[in-house]
């Protein structure tokens, strides 16, 4: 709800009527040059068509509103909200996201594999604040695009700048992993883990994916692997990162299921098969169950500042105003 920090500037609006009144008595006045065309019988200026009526009237308005919002610039307008301030550490997950040529593939809806993670993710996100999020972008090599952190807003700004073939062609599973585990294992959380989110077999990278399931087992990091997308022949469409090209065709689809499976297992996790956004939604909610951690917080109360908006808007409506006075109007201000 809007409030002010200064009510007493909506005095000022008082100059409205206080005006009117003066300018009823001839105490204020525009300044005029009375002008006789005596020898060609000129007449009294008028207007031609109400047009000019209108744009005078509207004018006005305009005239009145870039004064009342100038008014309430000065009154200092605010909203407040109440923001939830964690005082203990929750959970700490971090997503490890295939974002090899594969994840193009159409079979998740209308839309690509990839597209689809994002948005569900997304989604997952704003079920659980208060929790650390990371994000490892993964194909023949991982990036580290976001550490552990609470900020959702760069997450997510992180999260949707992920793109097809980026990162080669391949599918580096062990490196993805590996590089989630460095970042959460120094973490001194109850609860961190790995969810990973891939479409195909390991296929590149110098760490295998069973090397990295031990290291995240034993700094007690669970995995939860998805497989994403359905098997066989799948329509795949997308632009070569490289190239500028664009590919479109069919996909034979298959994963290493065997794989994802021991993955999850042998940390303490679970698999997941997402074939539909559906699953795939489903998968992350149950995920996103088991990690709830109890935590502290207490309320804050934080104040968002109109006074440019405000400003901004008078402004404009003066320059509407001068527009159609001094342009359309030819009047002298």
């Amino acid at each position: 709800m809007l409030e002010f920090e200064h009510y007493s500037a909506f005095f000022c609006l008082f100059l409205i009527p206080l005006y009117h009144i003066l300018h009823k008595f001839s105490i204020l006045q525009n300044i005029s040059f009375p002008l006789t065309f005596a020898d060609w019988e000129g007449k009294a200026f008028q207007w031609k068509h109400s047009l000019f009526r209108a744009a005078s009237i509207i004018s006005k308005i305009f005239l009145y509103t870039a004064f009342l919002c100038f008014v309430i610039a000065l009154a200092g307008p605010v909203i407040s909200r109440q923001e939830k301030i964690f005082t203990s550490r929750g959970a700490e997950i971090v997503f490890v996201v295939d974002t090899s040529p594969s994840m193009a593939a159409l079979d998740m809806g209308s839309v690509s594999r990839l597209s689809s993670a994002k948005q569900i993710i997304t989604n997952a996100v704003d079920l659980m604040p208060g929790t650390a999020f990371g994000l490892i972008a993964m194909a023949s090599e991982a990036v580290a695009l976001v550490s552990t952190t609470e900020d959702h807003a760069l997450f997510k700004s992180q999260l949707e700048s992920l793109s097809i073939g980026d990162l080669g062609d391949g599918t580096a599973i062990g490196v993805g992993l590996s590089s989630a585990v460095y970042h959460l294992a120094s973490s001194s959380s109850v609860k961190k883990c790995i969810v990973l989110l891939t479409d195909g077999e390991n296929n590149a990278g110098d760490i295998h994916p069973l090397t990295a399931m031990k290291l995240a087992a034993e700094s007690n990091i669970s995995i939860y692997s998805i497989g994403v997308g359905t098997t066989g022949t799948v329509p795949i469409e997308y632009n070569d990162y490289e190239t500028g090209k664009k590919y479109s065709g069919f996909l034979d689809s298959r994963f290493d299921d065997s794989l994802l499976k021991t993955l999850a297992l042998e940390t303490g996790g679970m698999y997941y098969k997402a074939d539909s956004a559906g699953a795939l939604s489903q998968a992350l909610i149950e995920i996103v169950k088991t990690q709830n951690t109890a935590q502290s917080y207490y309320y804050e109360r934080k104040k968002d500042y109109y006074f440019d908006t405000f400003i901004l808007i008078s402004a404009l409506c003066l320059c509407f105003v001068w527009f159609v006075k001094r342009v359309y109007m030819r009047v002298i201000i």
